[in-house]
């Protein structure tokens, strides 16, 4: 059973999954998800899909039934703009499901869980042995790090009190064909928009913090990998890539890839026009080494190539993205 199978790589590891000979029953309710990310899916004979939320407990108990394997990607991120209350209870009410499930059926759970655990923390490189160093609990981008942190205790006490098999992937800056557009999206894809629509990208800051971009296909096989390892029960990975940029850099790059003609449009948007005391790490970059020596796996999709893939993707798509992110405005991205 996937959670969130609508998503980005909810919609991929199905997909992966299917292609593996494995059964999927996939679920989710379309609050964030796209049908048309699952649509080539939805009539394979081996694909069933639950319209559900992960937070109804009858909704869940009855798609999980059978199942080996539970994949908890369902989840409501950083609330830069509003949804403080329902991102801590979506993440900490649809984990305890999932696990309360995985329990009835004694299945095994991979819980997706972020980078953004990591924090404030100051070190240049976050191993999955690193500290986990919040912000003040009155600024509330920091609700959905809180709620995955908490997701993570949840699935080892319940390894310890239910000994349900459980593994925890920490997926840092995954990105790839996806027809989800909204507040919610990663800088590429914003900033591919905008360049293909000829519109300013809206950058947060002054565009000089960095992030690691991992394409999905590296982060669909290593958790295929965590899936099928048996000394990957109790671990917790970083799943990501080393190739980081800066958000302006990303920005110029992503202008040159569109084919612009025109010098790169940037609007600079400060925080304090979107979020009371948002906080933004300066530098993200995540230590992938364990996953190499644990699973075998080096991501395989450099930062150029998997740009220009996802440019083109949105290029040969620009229309049924825009039907399918009816009301989206970049306007709205401050």
């Amino acid at each position: 059973m996937v959670t969130g199978v609508a998503g980005l790589i909810g919609s991929h590891l199905a997909r992966a999954l299917l292609e593996r000979g494995h059964e999927v029953v996939g679920v989710d309710d379309f609050s964030l998800g796209r049908e048309a990310n699952v649509e080539d899916i939805r009539a394979h004979p081996a694909f069933h899909f639950h319209r559900a939320n992960v937070i109804d407990p009858r909704a869940m108990e009855q798609a999980a039934v059978g199942a080996t394997t539970i994949i908890h990607l369902a989840a409501l991120k950083i609330p830069r703009y509003d949804g403080y209350l329902k991102t801590l209870e979506v993440n900490a009410k649809g984990t305890e499901a999932v696990l309360e499930c995985a329990r009835r059926e004694k299945a095994r759970v991979v819980f997706a869980s972020t980078d953004d655990v990591y924090g404030k923390n100051p070190d240049s490189s976050f191993g999955e042995e690193s500290a986990l160093v919040l912000g003040d609990s009155k600024v509330n981008r920091w609700a959905g790090a809180v709620s995955k942190i908490y997701g993570e205790h949840l699935c080892f006490a319940y390894a310890e009190s239910h000994r349900v098999p459980v593994s925890i992937v920490r997926y840092s800056g995954i990105y790839g064909p996806t027809y989800q557009l909204s507040n919610l999206s990663g800088p590429q894809d914003i900033f591919i928009y905008a360049a293909l629509t000829d519109q300013p990208m809206p950058i947060h800051g002054d565009g000089t913090q960095t992030r690691p971009f991992a394409h999905v296909t590296d982060a669909v096989e290593a958790t295929l990998r965590v899936l099928e390892a048996p000394y990957a029960e109790g671990e917790v990975v970083n799943v990501g890539a080393a190739d980081h940029l800066s958000i302006v850099n990303l920005a110029y790059l992503v202008w040159r890839l569109a084919g612009a003609r025109s010098r790169p449009r940037l609007r600079f948007v400060s925080y304090t026009d979107f979020s009371r005391g948002y906080e933004d790490p300066r530098h993200r970059r995540v230590d992938t080494t364990k996953a190499d020596c644990l699973l075998g796996h080096r991501p395989a999709m450099d930062l150029m190539r998997g740009m220009q893939l996802q440019v083109e993707w949105f290029r040969q798509r620009l229309d049924r993205i825009r039907q399918a992110n009816v009301g989206f405005s970049l306007e709205d991205q401050g």
